[in-house]
């Protein structure tokens, strides 16, 4: 059994979700959303960004990390940021010795969705589907799910080709 912490990385809300692999089963485990607070300094909320990704790690023990990637912004500074809140939830994985894979937003969409244009409520429904989830999902957690189904299907694309070899 494989477990992958997916992350939804932001400066005011991070998402994170946590899935289980048994064989080419995707099993629900857990999520949440941080909130940083819109009035805390910005190196307070990376911060709790890493604190709390360090936190959900302890808790259920992934054994993969998947996080979604820079997408490419109008706005440098958004961009920036976005990165940073990354590299503070990424540090937390390698403080950890886990290794981080990457997912764009348009391939999250396609492995979840089949539709690399999906909007964000598609997504939250396919997950919804995926990990028959019947209580509400906020945005940025199923982002995070998203994101775990993604390197979660990719494992078991892997795996089913190498047994066809």
């Amino acid at each position: 059994m494989i477990k992958i912490l997916g992350i939804d990385p932001g400066t005011n809300i991070t998402g994170y979700g946590v899935i289980q692999l048994d064989g080419n089963k995707i099993k629900y485990l857990y999520h949440a959303i941080l909130k940083t607070g819109l009035k805390n300094k910005y190196t307070e909320k990376l911060a709790r960004i890493n604190i709390e990704t360090e936190r959900v790690i302890k808790e259920f023990k992934p054994n993969h990390v998947a996080i979604e990637s820079v997408f490419f912004s109008v706005n440098a500074a958004t961009a920036i940021k976005l990165g940073q809140s990354r590299g503070a939830a990424v540090c937390a994985c390698s403080k950890e010795g886990l290794e981080v894979f990457e997912y764009s937003p348009r391939r999250v969409k396609m492995l979840v969705t089949d539709s690399g244009a999906s909007d964000k409520d598609v997504v939250k429904s396919c997950v919804k589907k995926i990990l028959r989830l019947r209580r509400e999902l906020e945005i940025d957690a199923s982002d995070a799910l998203a994101v775990a189904i993604s390197h979660g299907k990719t494992l078991i694309d892997s795996e089913l080709e190498a047994k066809s070899v």
